[in-house]
């Protein structure tokens, strides 16, 4: 395997579209006109791949990527293989931009069930020396590290220091420019009158995850299903974000920024005013990516059919203002599950899936659809990823080298859940 060098890896996130809710339908007869303007200038490889077939692997699922910026043929896919009891989660590395693959590489413990549906999924980072990959098993959650370029993982380690009969899960990790490694989840060690609360926790390891501090909770009453994730100003400011519920069952992004290193936080300051009412969770949370010092985030909303679909703001000052959001999925249906990724060289990419409304009358199975955000954030018209057949779920983007753009995502074939993923080049 080739060294790694500059990386980095997305966790982004794999299942079922979102279903309507009251009040956000829209009629067959009243699909939204195709959208107009440019798209991204991609060129897609002609058919999407099977990454069990290419492995040799008979199920495979919700993939994450990371990919080498020097040697730009090494590419590794992070997956859950097999279904329940006997699920486990694993590293595919490539030496050929994924044309071939090695042997599977274990990174969870035999015999102890990965936990990963929806939101709920593994998370993986690539960095130049070190190879990071977080999950949760049985209602607790673990990250694992490779230092030999995802060729073997350490023991995985315990994160959350919840009380046993608590749950925590929902995770995503970052590291900061200082090197330190960042985990935030949903957690339900709170408790009010008796019931349960989610709450928002984080930890930090100075050790490049070796070991985990104290844990710290960063917010309360927060939408039970939406993964959280973090992010990094340019003077190592931590930014947690979540979907808060606020009065009147309003559910909407927010974020609080540290000073110091994940120890403390400032107010809670919504993203974007969507004043999303919801009588329960949709599943669906943030996507972060950081280019320069800019900060994106998108993520879902159905507060009204003016904005629904996929928003997208950004913060050029660590998180303390934040732009007007804008509509990143124009002219698609059911847009959701958004995820972003930055290349070397600042390009920023943004998938999602959603359905084309000019076939079979905005009915057609989900796809993948990719935009490109430009330097003054503004998203290019949505390009959909060519050859797919089924029906996506939660699919994810790489942004590699050399205009190159790695997009996965979960789809059923023959009754199995089948990782898939396509390869494009800018033009």
């Amino acid at each position: 395997m080739n060294r790694l060098g500059h990386v980095i890896g997305i966790g982004a996130l794999s299942t079922l579209g979102l279903l309507w809710q009251a009040g956000c339908k829209q009629a067959a007869h009243n699909l939204p006109p195709a959208p107009t303007g440019a798209g991204p200038t991609l060129q897609f490889e002609p058919q999407p791949q099977s990454l069990s077939l290419l492995a040799n692997i008979s199920a495979t699922r919700h993939p994450r990527i990371g990919a080498d910026a020097v040697a730009s043929g090494v590419v590794h896919f992070l997956v859950v293989i097999g279904d329940g009891e006997d699920s486990r989660l694993a590293m595919l590395n490539s030496n050929d931009s994924g044309d071939t693959y090695e042997k599977p590489v274990w990174i969870s413990e035999e015999g102890v069930a990965v936990s990963s549906h929806g939101e709920n999924s593994p998370t993986l980072i690539v960095r130049p020396d070190i190879t990071y990959a977080a999950w949760n098993q049985q209602g607790d959650i673990r990250l694992a590290r490779s230092l030999s370029w995802g060729q073997a993982f350490e023991r995985p380690v315990r994160i959350s220091d919840k009380p046993a009969q608590d749950f925590s899960g929902y995770i995503s990790i970052g590291v900061a420019p200082n090197g330190d490694v960042h985990a935030v989840w949903l957690d339900t060690r709170d408790r009010e009158h008796g019931q349960k609360v989610y709450s928002v926790y984080t930890a930090r390891s100075a050790d490049r995850g070796e070991t985990f501090g104290k844990n710290v909770r960063v917010a309360a009453h927060v939408c039970e299903c939406c993964r959280p994730n973090v992010a990094f100003g340019p003077n190592n400011e931590v930014l947690i974000f979540w979907r808060h519920i606020y009065p009147g069952s309003i559910r909407d992004m927010t974020a609080a920024v540290s000073q110091d290193g994940g120890e403390s936080f400032g107010a809670p300051v919504r993203i974007a005013q969507d004043n999303w009412v919801l009588e329960g969770c949709p599943d669906s949370g943030v996507a972060l990516a950081r280019s320069g010092n800019r900060i994106y985030a998108a993520w879902l909303t159905e507060a009204s059919p003016a904005i629904s679909g996929v928003r997208l703001t950004w913060s050029d000052d660590a998180g303390r203002s934040w732009a007007p959001a804008v509509l990143a999925s124009q002219g698609i249906l059911d847009a959701n599950y958004p995820a972003l990724s930055t290349a070397s060289d600042g390009r920023v990419e943004l998938v999602f899936q959603g359905r084309d409304p000019q076939r079979d009358k905005g009915w057609a199975a989900t796809s993948a659809f990719v935009v490109e955000i430009a330097t003054d954030g503004m998203p290019s018209v949505p390009l959909e990823v060519p050859g797919i057949r089924g029906a996506v779920s939660r699919p994810t983007v790489f942004a590699a080298t050399n205009g190159r753009v790695f997009i996965a995502w979960t789809s059923v074939q023959d009754g199995k859940e089948v990782a898939f993923f396509s390869r494009a080049r800018h033009m």
